[in-house]
């Protein structure tokens, strides 16, 4: 009863999101049906065995596609993607030049202007610069390319990020223990901050989470050679899943030479044709250094050092935990606590966090039976989209206004009191 109880409010949430319009506008909209998802999920987690996974399979369809039809509105990145395949349909390398340079005058894009960090160039590796190529050939082969409103390209950016996002569930199926494979894909299948990232805003980090989990599985089950195919796949789709390489090598995981030999390959190839063409790093390096946000433990050490030493600090202490982490979890059967753990530290150290980039360690911690990726996951939206200070803000203009009402009240009734002396 609890799990379809939960699974209700969960929907209520979800479905209320949806219809909600600008959730960034609408920002108290936002948190209000956010927080009730979190809260039907929540329920939902303390009886998730008791949920058929058919049944879970279904709703989380369904509460998926009802986000198709939706204009992303928590992240504008989408018209980075956009951009990025129009540029190379016109026969241009992404990492060539930025989206304000005359030499792209050429490429239509009615939304070029909203590009967000148009200083840079693009930061997006190589295989997700092939999606980006993909989705904007279909596009324009179905005559659906609309310079004013992309909402063909979103919709299909959706539908194949979405597509790696629901086999996630079946790497996290295949990566847990037998105990909690069933609580594990549920969980992940129904999570809120899967479904809004992915689905809502269109992100691309379902690529790289997807095999990032199907790396640790295929350690499991000494898979050495695709272990490494897939991992060099995750860090051709994003450059954070290089973390991983430390406990996929050390801690008796696997076979070095083996698993380099399938990493190695995966990795540099797609980089061969932007190579060729111009480059394939742009403005890759350059978080951190270009522009910071939305971090922790490089934030307190900016503050007691300087930036510059805190990039060198946090790379440090990234290396020194990842190494303790790695020896600490040894044995392939310890994979997906070890990636986990790698994956949540290297987030907690980066300069530039994005909500979306905790859905890796989620998944990884979901499959490993660990809570705490999973809850940060959760918060992180609310964090990113609702920034902190302005709530504090918002909360203290609340007490301000309280304690005036409070005073009031008391006035009116001394007053009260002293007529009725009389």
């Amino acid at each position: 009863m609890r799990a379809y109880l939960g699974l209700a409010v969960l929907a209520a949430g979800l479905v209320g999101l949806s219809l909600s319009g600008d959730l960034i506008a609408h920002s108290v909209r936002f948190a209000s049906f956010y927080v009730l998802a979190g809260a039907g999920f929540a329920l939902l987690a303390t009886a998730a065995t008791s949920l058929p996974l058919r049944g879970a399979i279904v709703a989380a369809v369904v509460l998926r596609l009802i986000f198709l039809p939706v204009m992303p509105s928590l992240s504008d990145d989408y018209h980075r993607y956009v951009w990025d395949g129009r540029v190379q349909l016109a026969g241009v390398n992404p990492y060539e030049y930025r989206p304000y340079e005359h030499a792209l005058d050429r490429v239509p894009y009615a939304g070029r202007d909203l590009i967000n960090h148009d200083e840079l160039k693009t930061v997006y590796p190589p295989l997700t610069q092939a999606v980006f190529l993909g989705v904007e050939a279909v596009t324009r082969a179905l005559g659906l390319d609309h310079a004013v409103t992309p909402r063909a390209d979103v919709m299909l950016f959706k539908l194949v990020f979405g597509a790696f996002d629901l086999a996630t569930a079946a790497a996290v199926w295949f990566l847990a223990a037998r105990k909690l494979r069933l609580q594990a894909t549920v969980l992940y299948l129904l999570c809120p901050a899967v479904i809004v990232q992915t689905w809502e805003s269109a992100h691309a980090e379902a690529a790289a989470v997807l095999f990032c989990v199907l790396a640790a599985a295929l350690l499991v089950r000494r898979r050495d050679v695709w272990a490494g195919v897939a991992l060099g796949l995750a860090a051709a789709f994003k450059v954070t899943p290089l973390a991983l390489l430390v406990p996929a090598l050390l801690g008796g995981r696997a076979s070095p030479a083996r698993f380099l030999a399938g990493f190695v390959p995966a990795l540099l190839i797609p980089y061969v044709p932007y190579l060729v063409t111009g480059g394939s790093f742009g403005s890759l390096f350059q978080g951190g250094t270009a522009w910071t946000g939305g971090s922790l433990v490089f934030t307190l050490l900016a503050q007691l050092t300087t930036p510059a030493l805190a990039r060198w600090l946090a790379l440090g202490l990234f290396v020194g935990g990842a190494l303790w982490i790695a020896g600490s979890f040894r044995g392939r059967e310890n994979t997906a606590e070890a990636f986990a753990w790698t994956f949540t530290l290297l987030i907690l150290c980066l300069p530039v966090v994005h909500a979306w980039y905790w859905l890796t360690p989620l998944a990884l911690g979901l499959a490993a039976g660990i809570w705490l990726p999973l809850a940060i996951g959760m918060v992180a939206p609310l964090v990113e989209s609702l920034p902190l200070a302005a709530w504090l803000a918002h909360v203290r203009r609340l007490a301000v206004a309280g304690d005036a009402v409070r005073a009031g009240l008391v006035l009116s009734l001394r007053r009260t009191l002293a007529i009725l002396k009389r």
